[in-house]
């Protein structure tokens, strides 16, 4: 196989930089702002994760994240694992193949990789550059690019941790959120949502010349009472410079958790049977709601709420599907719940299957969100 492309699409991470191979520097910024083709579009793959913090019978205090292929379109695929110490760090040591953009049976092993420390201090805040994180490119043009900025994690990372923490969240006042559904405005309220704000965070650039480095700022709210994830009016802002423009996307929608069991069957025809999963809805640069339609309706009744989460519209440029869970509790530590009910802190093993499409999503935006995803895999994965 030609090493030539490696270089071309690795090369130099700054957008628009010279490369050293067949592509151009005009077509690689280009690459970053094309829509990808709708087969193509697809985020696939697995996580398998052992609580070893919630178990009674291990003796360590680390859980451990292993990322199984997790393929991100015809961009690349991501193996290795993440290890946590809850409330104190995240240690990354995640690799990336990467796909040829001129020919998608071109692919470089190990060609980046994703490592470092997220520190997690006192106040639940996520700090990446304090814990040097980064995704260097050890093939091609050799670089290292860093995570900045913070993560202001959730008030309270799990329910078992009441008191305190408890008692703070639930001193927020009830949010109210509202979104288009069939040129309707649908609002629902949500009380004491503890938030996931997003605080200048920078994403490093990569592994690609052609993906920018952004900058993310926000809030990602959680609703305890149903598990669901979702924005407010603002949503999560992506900002990056492709060329000499500045682009900003906005991304709104929720992440809706569903407790039923079933089965399905992967991208590869293998089928997998779950206990739960959480259907994604989130749009990308969808028009805003007026704020003042918050102020009615959105009494949580079921039809509200069930229209607000629908996914059933997936016309809109957006990222779609379901991320599958086969959660097993054997050996779990116990705690009493707010009405006294002893029982599991949460599973001890979690089989995440991936399976999700973008629709009218460029090559930087997906890139962006699933960087987002790899950096809240914590709490994405706590309850």
């Amino acid at each position: 196989m030609s090493k030539s492309w490696i270089g071309a699409a690795l090369g130099a991470l700054a957008v628009g930089a010279a490369l050293v191979g067949p592509t151009s520097a005009l077509a690689q910024t280009t690459r970053a702002t094309t829509e990808i083709p709708a087969d193509k579009a697809k985020v696939t793959g697995a996580i398998i994760i052992d609580y070893n913090s919630r178990s009674e019978r291990s003796t360590s205090n680390v859980d451990t994240y292993e990322i199984q292929d997790l393929a991100v379109a015809d961009l690349m695929i991501l193996k290795g694992a993440i290890q946590r110490i809850p409330d104190q760090r995240m240690t990354y040591s995640v690799r990336m193949d990467v796909i040829n953009p001129a020919n998608p049976t071109q692919i470089a092993r190990d060609a980046a990789i994703l490592r470092g420390d997220l520190l997690i201090d006192a106040d639940g805040r996520y700090n990446p550059e304090d814990g040097s994180l980064r995704l260097d490119v050890v093939k091609g043009n050799q670089s290292s690019n860093k995570f900045i900025g913070d993560i202001q994690g959730r008030e309270v990372a799990r329910w078992w941790q009441i008191g305190k923490k408890l008692k703070a969240a639930t001193n927020e006042a009830t949010k109210a959120y509202s979104r288009l559904v069939n040129g309707k405005v649908v609002s629902i309220q949500v009380k004491n949502p503890d938030p996931l704000r997003f605080e200048g965070l920078g994403l490093a650039a990569g592994p690609f010349s052609f993906i920018a480095a952004s900058k993310v700022s926000g809030v990602f709210d959680y609703d305890y009472e149903l598990g669901n994830w979702l924005t407010d009016q603002a949503g999560l802002q992506f900002t990056y410079n492709v060329g000499d423009n500045v682009i900003s996307d906005h991304v709104t929608g929720s992440i809706r958790y569903v407790e039923e069991g079933g089965e399905f069957t992967d991208s590869k025809a293998k089928k997998h049977a779950y206990t739960s999963y959480y259907d994604y809805n989130l749009r990308f640069n969808e028009p805003t709601v007026n704020k003042d339609a918050s102020f009615f309706g959105g009494d949580a009744a079921q039809a509200d709420t069930d229209a607000f989460f629908s996914s059933a519209d997936q016309t809109k440029p957006g990222l779609y599907g379901r991320v599958y869970y086969a959660d097993t509790d054997t050996d779990c530590k116990k705690a009493k719940d707010s009405k006294g009910v002893t029982k599991c802190v949460g599973p001890t093993h979690s089989e995440v299957t991936y399976d999700l499409h973008g629709i009218g999503l460029t090559y930087q935006q997906l890139a962006n969100w699933m960087k987002v995803e790899q950096l809240v895999i914590g709490p994405f994965t706590d309850e």
